[in-house]
């Protein structure tokens, strides 16, 4: 009998044997749900529209920003009938949760002490008061999960590091997924520590420095497109961007877009500070591309730049 701690366990048996069902991805911001979404991703899983390059389901997203129950429900009718497995990152427990068909978790939790860190190396909050508050949403998270009796596969993200090839075999084989060679090393060798794609992620705009007098984000790679927005906490004028690929200069772009999303979070922010760089046909981005979006004439990248597009 092996005594390795493989770093993974499943609650309430196995998925394997349900032809048709949702997979939910639960977790705490910035402790792992981005890699397991982008594994099953790998896998051949689903996982939504319009996906970020932390594979957060922008489709579903907007319902959720808007309360609009009445198009989720519709979105999830449609997922429904056209794919048999599908899923759907969720960094926490949503209200609309039975909503979805056939419910299966599979849950990662991460080192409190490096979950609340990152945020602090981004934000300006301190280090002990966001341990305290990751260590709630965890206990939260723990609750939730003690009283479903749907099947959950609960994995660490530090042993995940460690041994690749086991968590996506066992989470394949949790979901009775074909054996597939291919699709679970692509998935292995997805799973990096901390790379741009999950580290540089906008987390909550409450946390977000006010003291900054720049700030941005890049919302969206694709590989003729690239969306964000970026504005001044001291004025109100438009700011010049500079595209970097691969650390080579690429164009410039001007803010000038109504992003009516951000003034919602601060209404002393600038409504037209959105942007968005389009590639010409035969210069887009590849896979593996690194994406720094900066701000003319000051030395700061975009709160998440640079990033890899992948």
């Amino acid at each position: 009998m092996s005594n390795k701690n493989s770093g993974f366990a499943t609650i309430n048996g196995t998925a394997a044997a349900l032809p048709q069902k949702t997979i939910l991805v639960l977790g705490i911001g910035r402790g792992g749900t981005s890699m397991v979404a982008g594994v099953l991703s790998k896998l051949g899983i689903y996982m939504g529209d319009g996906l970020s390059s932390r594979y957060q389901d922008s489709t579903l997203l907007d319902c959720l920003k808007r309360n609009d129950k009445k198009q989720a429900k519709k979105i999830i009718k449609e997922r429904d009938a056209s794919y048999p497995v599908w899923g759907v990152k969720k960094l926490r427990l949503w209200r609309w949760e039975r909503l979805f068909r056939e419910r299966v978790y599979v849950v990662v939790v991460r080192d409190i002490f490096a979950t609340a860190n990152r945020r602090t190396t981004i934000y300006n909050i301190s280090l002990l008061a966001e341990m305290f508050k990751v260590l709630g949403l965890n206990f939260a998270l723990l609750l939730f999960l003690w009283t479903t009796k749907r099947p959950i596969f609960i994995a660490s993200y530090e042993k995940a590091l460690l041994f690749p090839d086991d968590f996506v075999a066992g989470l394949a084989d949790f979901l009775g997924l074909a054996d597939n060679t291919e699709q679970r090393t692509e998935a292995a060798q997805f799973i990096n520590p901390s790379p741009p794609t999950y580290t540089n992620t906008l987390v909550n705009f409450k946390a977000i420095n006010a003291n900054k007098a720049y700030l941005g984000y890049i919302d969206l790679l694709e590989a003729q497109k690239i969306t964000g927005w970026a504005l001044s906490t001291l004025h109100n004028d438009p700011l010049m961007l500079e595209l970097f690929i691969n650390g080579t200069y690429r164009q410039s772009v001007s803010t000038q877009l109504s992003r009516r999303d951000v003034i919602r979070q601060n209404p002393h922010y600038y409504e037209h500070c959105g942007f968005v760089f389009h590639l010409a046909e035969g210069e887009g981005l590849t896979p593996g591309d690194h994406v720094d979006v900066r701000i003319a004439g000051q030395d700061q990248a975009l709160n998440n730049s640079p990033q890899a597009f992948i």
